[in-house]
């Protein structure tokens, strides 16, 4: 094989190296056993990445952050996994970063309002 030709692939190979090394996989934070709050893992989510909330029931005000393709996901669906407002706040405030890979699935969502009521 020729020097330049080794040279060619040699540099092919680096660059797709330097370019791999910049996409992470996407995460899954669990709840409570990697974080102790769904607020803190939503904080500490990237773009992709998976919050896995156990079984319980959770008295929450969340902020939705502006992470795309962030799913929220209950790990035994809404009979047993509550999110709560305890009446007097909002339990999700969406304010920007959501789009169609945005998922919030598998909970109870009670006692909360709008913003303003």
């Amino acid at each position: 094989m020729e020097v330049p030709l080794l040279r060619a692939r040699a540099a092919a190979v680096a660059v797709c190296i330097v370019v791999s090394a910049g996409f992470a996989p996407a995460a899954t934070i669990c709840v409570p056993d990697d974080v102790s709050t769904i607020e803190l893992a939503l904080f500490l989510a990237s773009e992709g990445d998976t919050v896995l909330v156990a079984p319980g029931t959770y008295y929450v005000n969340l902020e939705w952050p502006a992470t795309p393709r962030l799913k929220l996901l209950s790990e035994s669906g809404p009979s047993q996994t509550v999110l709560d407002g305890s009446g007097d706040v909002q339990v999700i405030g969406v304010y920007s970063g959501v789009d169609t890979t945005t998922v919030v699935s598998g909970f109870t969502i009670r006692n909360g309002h709008a913003e303003g009521q």
